[in-house]
């Protein structure tokens, strides 16, 4: 039975409460509806590329079991490469779960790059690929003299043999190694007993932590400074070790406190420690100046996670946008249109390779525009960072970042933040420290960019010499890798243009290395937060370019830019003198005088070229491809003192040298300890002063930036003002500008042009402008834990 309230309700003043009731009803209804036909209009509207046409988007990154010649080691060869290695009982390897500092063990592995010529005669004249080889670092601690062997392994995957790398010593001195696994242990291990055992009390007391049985509140030792002989003027293996407070994140809350480690094969002791200010000889003279002092000795507050959030990497403070609303975002809309096999790409007029070298990095290889090979090779070679400070800490901070194994630091890039969601992502295998391969997610990323800015455009706007618009978007393609080293990322992104042109770029970001801030650093940093410094600091980076012009025979002259003083025969004046520019060809004869330091003064263009008339002695319009560095930064630290040899190749923005396979990288692993005598030394590629004139060339190229921290660097540096880059330009390469062939462009003209009012017809070359697909739906929230943890 019907509630009589209800019929009250109906036939009286509660009406439009009823009413109300339908209409929301209503509306909720009518939202259903819309949602479940978005939905279902979506099944049957295609996702964007779905229709895309069959040359382009075709991805296939298995591993191949015929794999390139430039081409990673697959997990066969490294599985074959290490039973291969322990069965050579010369090398007395041990298993990774059983490695010591006076072991011999397997440190890494690589691909061993063939000879060039043995490579071109593969690829130009079909001659057979060159076998398949590792090139191996083994850390000979077992030895009565411990050393360090490099040894070439081959032919993959069925190794038969080994011989001593040719362009390295035999033998190069075990206390230039990296800082490996069981000897960092080792050392923090031993450093966690010592110095909590003495002074943790202290430590608690002082900055309300302790490194062993902390809680919640703990200090840690994880950053590190090696000290070289150069520095430490005995031919010792030496490294300070930090002492922070372990929050998030522990480089930005540093204290005053650090240990110097004798790092010695069987035995690791403190030499020195830096507390308040001061050097002292061993923590027991410490703990004695703290409790004679302790009433005026900066006590330093345990971070609170709720109140203290300066260092921690989350969002705060008043958003510019609230509610959210979402990122503009790129779409393909006929899918991908470049294809990868394996690793190696095809993009409009363009083809390369590419692998994640284990000690370098990123590096592409035999790199074609139409066909033709613009670039044997390209690549990264090493990253310095030079810091200053009071601190003997900062003061002895030369960093070479190959030590830590730059291709190994490249991994976990995150869709829709590191790159595009629709990009290709790409991971590789490596083997460090370990007794198999081991694969890496999401190592390089490929994509298409729109960047927003025109790569050509006119607008003429005259009636009498004709009205018209053309221009073309620039389009590039991009990889892309990122590198961490501790605290810093490095975005290291190659880019290919519709015109012919390459662009390497490198872009820092990441935290700043903190110190803890005395009236001391001044000089070195300013006060970014309490007790926080962060010193002036250097990033170098030096690359590598093998640009081979209409094959490998090329030269390399400078078009240097210069003033002249004329009469000026055109002023009625007979004492005016005509001032204005010119310019004048220098062929460089040799690799001194191919040394190119920046001088404003000389402003000059750098040209590699093919030259047919070998009679010529001067550049005359050859075909060539420029060298342009925008990330010139020049190292000002006197030559031949201190770490710098180390680093001889930041000497020049661009060297010029013959090729030779004995001279293939501007640094090794070593460098951050080997400045005394260089395992690699830059300086002696230029000192022998071969002559270049019809020669394989080699550019190298070094780039940098001086970066003095601010507090906009809290909590992480961000990218605008770090970015630097060098391009390689097509330089009367071409009869006209290559991207005029492309059909993405578009031309707007009157029908009639000599009419002032009338229509317009736009030509578009066919590219279709109606947008009829949906972007893919965000399927990366569910990959990103396996990609980060």
């Amino acid at each position: 039975m019907a509630d009589p309230s209800f019929r009250q309700s109906v036939g009286g003043r509660h009406l439009p409460v009823l009413l109300l009731l339908l209409i929301t009803i209503s509306l909720v209804i009518a939202i259903i509806v819309i949602v479940t036909n978005t939905h279902s209009n979506r099944k049957h509207q295609p996702t964007c590329g779905q229709n895309k046409r069959g040359q382009y988007g075709h991805i296939d990154l298995s591993e191949s079991d015929n794999p390139s010649v430039f081409r990673d080691l697959t997990s066969k060869e490294i599985k074959a490469l290490m039973k291969y290695l322990h069965r050579q009982q010369s090398l007395n390897l041990v298993k990774a779960a059983d490695m010591k500092v006076n072991s011999s063990y397997v440190y890494s592995c690589e691909m061993h790059l063939p000879s060039k010529s043995s490579v071109i005669d593969h690829l130009d004249k079909n001659a057979k690929k060159p076998p398949r080889e590792a090139h191996v670092i083994i850390f000979r601690g077992d030895k009565q003299k411990p050393d360090i062997e490099e040894i070439i392994v081959g032919p993959l995957p069925k190794p038969t043999g080994h011989r001593p790398v040719s362009h390295k010593r035999k033998s190069i001195p075990f206390i230039y190694r990296p800082t490996t696994r069981p000897e960092h242990i080792a050392v923090i291990d031993m450093l966690n007993v010592k110095i909590d055992t003495l002074l943790g009390t202290m430590l608690e007391e002082l900055y309300g932590g302790r490194l062993l049985n902390c809680d919640s509140k703990c200090l840690i030792i994880r950053y590190i400074t090696p000290v070289s002989s150069a520095l430490s003027g005995e031919r010792r293996r030496k490294t300070w070790y930090w002492v922070s407070q372990f929050a998030e994140y522990y480089i930005l809350h540093p204290l005053d406190f650090a240990v110097l480690v004798d790092m010695d094969v069987t035995n690791n002791s403190i030499e020195n420690v830096w507390f308040d200010g001061q050097l002292y000889d061993n923590l027991l003279d410490v703990l004695n100046y703290y409790n004679a002092n302790k009433g005026s000795i900066t006590k330093i507050k345990f971070p609170n996670v709720n109140t203290d959030s300066f260092s921690a990497a989350k969002q705060r403070g008043t958003p510019p946008i609230s509610p959210p609303l979402r990122n503009p975002v790129q779409v393909s809309p006929d899918g991908k249109r470049y294809n990868v096999n394996d690793r190696h790409v095809n993009y409009m007029s363009w083809e390369f390779d590419f692998r994640m070298s284990t000690t370098k990095g990123p590096q592409i290889y035999d790199l074609k525009f139409k066909k033709e090979r613009i670039a044997y090779e390209i690549g990264l070679q090493d990253i310095a960072v030079f810091y200053s400070g009071y601190k003997p800490m900062q003061a002895m901070a030369n960093y070479l970042d190959s030590v830590g194994l730059l291709g190994s630091r490249a991994q976990g890039l995150v869709p829709g933040v590191d790159c595009p969601k629709d990009a290709t992502f790409v991971g590789t295998t490596l083997l460090v420290e370990s007794d198999g391969p081991f694969s890496y997610e999401n190592v390089f990323c490929l994509f298409e960019y729109n960047t927003g800015m025109p790569l050509r455009r006119h607008h003429s706007y005259s009636f009498n010499y004709g009205r018209f618009y053309e221009g073309m978007e620039t389009t590039v393609l991009v990889l892309r890798t990122i590198i961490v080293i501790v605290n810093y990322d490095y975005i290291i992104d190659f880019i290919f243009y519709p015109n012919g042109a390459v662009q390497v770029k490198a872009v820092s970001t990441g935290y700043v290395s903190g110190t803890f801030y005395t009236k001391n650093e001044n000089k070195y940093s300013f006060k970014l937060h309490e007790n926080l410094a962060a010193n002036i600091h250097h990033h170098m980076f030096s690359f590598k370019a093998d640009v081979d012009i209409k094959g490998n025979e090329n030269r390399f002259a400078t078009v240097d830019i210069e003033t002249e003083d004329l009469p000026n025969k055109f002023s009625k004046n007979p004492d005016s003198r005509l001032l204005q520019h010119k310019f004048s060809s220098n062929l460089k004869e040799t690799e001194k005088e191919a040394a190119y330091k920046f001088d404003f003064e000389t402003p000059k263009y750098l040209l590699l070229y093919k030259e047919e008339d070998k009679t010529r002695k001067s550049y005359k319009q050859s075909k060539s491809y420029r060298i342009l560095n925008t990330g010139m930064s020049k190292q000002i630290l006197p030559e031949g003192k201190g770490n710098e040899p180390s680093i001889s190749w930041a000497r020049y923005q661009v060297a010029v040298t013959k090729y030779k396979d004995s001279e293939p990288t501007s640094s090794s692993i070593y460098s951050i300890l080997d400045a005394e005598n260089p395992v690699v030394h830059f300086q002696n590629f230029i000192d022998d002063n071969e002559s270049i004139v019809d020669e394989d060339l080699v550019a190298w190229i070094t780039m940098g930036v001086q970066h003095i921290p601010h507090t906009e660097d809290l909590p992480i540096t961000t990218t605008p003002g770090m970015e630097v880059s060098f391009y390689l330009l097509p330089y009367n390469y071409f009869d006209e500008d290559p991207a005029i062939s492309s059909l993405n462009a578009v031309r707007i003209e009157p029908t009639n042009k000599l009419k002032h009012k009338t229509s317009i017809k736009i030509n578009r070359y066919g590219v279709a402008q109606n947008f009829e697909c949906l972007p893919e739906e965000d399927k990366y929230d569910g990959k990103l834990r396996r990609i980060l943890l």
